[in-house]
């Protein structure tokens, strides 16, 4: 009985720390454009992006540039013949739950792919999207990597498939205490295998 119990209760966690990822409006309060928060939760560190990487390691084949110290750019130069993609990387030096991928987006921009600590947390159309903050909370309390990937792709609407971007940000955020269905029915299916069991030693006696 105590190994189901204990069964159980992995099975629980490990639902509660399911990763939640989502898109949400880029919100400045610096001058520099570096968010001092992200959903009201203070930014423990920013990985600062801009021209040559600044806080970002950058690699691959794509040309890259950027907007002095505030924004680094991996560009899609296809359309001219020119081949190659290319990506950004950097490793925060404090622990946090939470992150955040601040990025841009307008009207030559293309797909991005979105990795922490090597899970890969999705693949978005940038184009047009304006300054958002792709967050990522549920994590492991760890020093986290995020990486971006500049694909060479883009929609028909976009004229590029450049990928735009701000800084990372690390943060924490409370864990959520709500279990889901899911949970009360694996609770509700433990409950009946021990009512079950118990029966059985029962009529054994």
């Amino acid at each position: 009985m105590i190994r189901i119990l204990l069964i159980m209760l992995m099975l629980i966690s490990s639902h509660a720390s399911a990763l939640t990822i989502e898109w949400i409006p880029l919100d400045t309060a610096e001058r520099s454009g570096d968010p001092l928060n992200i959903n009201g939760n203070t930014v423990l560190e920013y990985k600062n992006a801009g021209r040559g990487g600044v806080d970002w390691d950058t690699s691959g084949d794509g040309p890259r540039g950027g907007l002095d110290i505030r924004e680094l750019w991996l560009f899609d130069n296809s359309a001219a013949g020119i081949l190659g993609t290319s990506e950004a990387t950097t490793t925060f030096s404090v622990v946090s739950n939470s992150i955040g991928f601040v990025m841009a987006g307008d009207h030559n921009d293309g797909f991005a792919r979105f990795i922490v600590d090597n899970i890969d947390v999705g693949t978005y159309d940038m184009y047009r999207t304006g300054n958002r903050v792709l967050v990522v909370t549920g994590l492991d309390t760890i020093a986290h990597s995020l990486r971006v990937v500049q694909l060479g792709l883009h929609n028909p609407n976009s004229t590029k498939g450049d990928v735009a971007i701000f800084g990372g940000a690390a943060f924490d955020t409370l864990a959520a205490a709500i279990p889901e269905p899911e949970t009360y029915a694996m609770l509700l299916a433990g409950l009946g295998l021990l009512s079950f069991v118990a029966s059985q030693r029962k009529q054994s006696l």
